[in-house]
């Protein structure tokens, strides 16, 4: 990330503007204990009414007061786990004093059970011990996970002030029609100077390796591992690189789809990793994705009308008739019929399934939009029909694009700014024409190498990558791709290459690569190896044409 991003209002609007953060594994646990004791004490308080209205012979041991404690205790018990979001003291101090009461009164009730002072009938006091048994376990667990959660409940500062789901709902946006809205998308020139609508700082997505007999974590797979960058407002900023390289999960992981092992996604000003679900509704209407799979996306059961319309009832639009009226808007925009809104995903073509991807992404008006490899699954000359109305959607609409591919052509059409990723990092960060015209990353050079040149009178001699991907659950030391470069070997294998993890640094210009020669990247270099190459990986590089 640069510095003028961290300096910008970015920062600051954050720190002005959080949401309320997601509780500890102990607040919610100890949340979750305190809404099933409630629901375990309402239903017992429930069973003792009923049991004295019908006159039974179990309400000789039991009393009107019985049931109004088991009210009480419960109503006590929703209050308490209500205020735990909100990091009131006096919700700790309720629970724990719940807690205490009820330990103490589930363990009387069981002592006198045993010692015979209480319940006659064996097998009422068998179930009453039963009960108190379970009264006394959650009422341990409570008071152990409060115990340990006694930094959650400390106030915020001063000078933060907490955004909640209703200042984030708003009330004009749902009146607004897709049609309506007016053309303002910003020049290239302002692209450039506009404040970041995304940032992440430091972004980490690993996930756990479990196995053996007991399932206990045996590695890592390092997915994203130390992602920083920046998209601005009216940008369409791309991601390259391999299969596996981990482009889609920071998508996701930017989104929130999937939450974050570390680091930090600022989106307008708002701070969103470990963000309470709750509160992330309202600002989800402004981040939406269009998914890789035209035909995985779409659920098979439901016509279009419920496909489009199920985030716009997500988000509080429960008229029929009005979202009836934004999904065949948002049909027109991306080029469908509004009488297709009763047909199913198997009527459709394969680019009309990815119209319908986009037109459920727009119908909620979003200011950013993750495009995960959207014209990956299709044909040629369906993928140039979508990549032309991503751009027209971009121009009308206002949009900040995250575009993630593969496909390098595709790339170099649609983008503003580029980030190549390999392993889990991100490599090289310039605008398109600078990486296309002068890559300073081997990765990005060999990236580029492979793109195919449409003139059958020009050849052009690829650089062939030796070896296999690693695996992301064992990076190799130093810079990730020491293993495969193929300017390490010009060089003559120097030790830093695999000593020490090369930063992302600016090269000049607003260029970034991470690589500690990145200024030996040249023509004569490229030249020097590709010579050395064998004639074999040539030939499998380039067929015969």
């Amino acid at each position: 990330m640069t510095a003028a991003a961290q300096d910008g209002p970015v920062a600051a609007a954050d720190r002005r503007r959080i949401m309320r953060p997601r509780p500890p594994a102990e607040v919610r646990r100890a949340r979750t204990a305190l809404y099933t004791f409630a629901a375990y004490v309402l239903i017992v308080a429930m069973f003792a009414a009923f049991t004295l209205i019908l006159g039974s012979t179990i309400a000789e041991n039991l009393s009107w007061l019985t049931v109004v404690e088991g009210v009480l205790l419960g109503g006590a018990m929703i209050l308490a786990g209500r205020g735990f979001r909100n990091r009131h003291r006096w919700a700790r101090a309720l629970g724990v004093v719940i807690s205490i009461v009820a330990i103490a009164r589930f363990a009387l009730g069981f002592y006198l059970i045993v010692t015979g002072a209480s319940y006659g009938d064996p097998n009422v006091g068998f179930m009453a011990i039963i009960g108190s048994t379970i009264g006394v376990l959650i009422g341990s667990v409570i008071l152990w996970n409060l115990a340990r959660a006694g930094a959650w409940f400390r106030p915020l500062p001063a000078d933060v002030a907490v955004v909640t789901a209703a200042e984030l709902r708003g009330a004009d946006w749902a009146s607004v029609s897709p049609a309506t809205i007016v053309e303002t998308a910003a020049s290239p020139r302002a692209v450039e100077a506009a404040a970041p609508l995304v940032v992440a700082e430091n972004l980490k997505k690993h996930f756990p390796i479990y196995g053996g007999f007991l399932r206990q974590q045996v590695g890592t797979v390092y997915a994203v591992d130390g992602v920083d960058f920046e998209i601005r407002r009216g940008e369409i900023f791309s991601l390259v690189g391999e299969s596996g390289c981990g482009k889609t999960t920071l998508g996701r992981t930017v989104l929130q789809l999937t939450p974050p092992t570390d680091g930090r996604v600022v989106f307008d000003g708002y701070e969103l990793t470990d963000v309470d679900p709750e509160d992330m509704i309202p600002l989800r209407r402004r981040m939406q994705i269009i998914f890789q799979d035209p035909f995985g996306s779409l659920n098979p059961r439901m016509p279009v009308s419920d496909i489009i319309g199920e985030g716009l009832l997500a988000q509080g639009i429960t008229d029929s008739n009005e979202r009836d009226k934004r999904v065949g808007d948002a049909l027109e925009v991306v080029g469908l019929r509004r009488e297709y809104t009763r047909r199913y995903p198997h009527e459709f073509s394969g680019g009309q399934r990815q119209r319908i991807g986009v037109a459920r992404a727009l119908a909620l008006r979003p200011d950013f939009i993750v495009c995960d490899e959207p014209v990956s699954a299709l044909d040629v000359s369906i993928q140039s029909q979508v990549l032309n109305l991503l751009l027209d959607l971009r121009k009308d609409f206002d949009l900040t694009y995250l575009f993630i591919s593969h496909n390098l052509s595709v790339v170099e059409y649609i983008s503003n700014r580029i980030g190549v990723m390999y392993l889990g990092k991100i490599v090289e960060l310039a605008t398109s024409e600078d990486l296309y015209r002068d890559p300073r990353h081997p990765y990005a050079v060999a990236l580029l190498s492979a793109i195919p040149v449409p003139d059958p009178r020009r050849r052009r001699r690829r650089l062939v990558l030796k070896g296999d991907v690693p695996s992301p659950a064992a990076p190799p030391p130093g810079c990730r791709f020491s293993t495969r470069c193929w300017l390490r070997e010009v060089l003559g294998n120097p030790e830093i290459c695999t000593a020490e993890e090369p930063a992302l640094r600016d090269i000049g210009g607003g260029h970034q690569s991470a690589c500690h020669f990145a200024e030996e990247v040249s023509t004569d270099a490229i030249r020097r190896f590709s010579e050395g190459q064998s004639v074999v990986d040539t030939a499998i590089a380039e067929p015969v044409g």
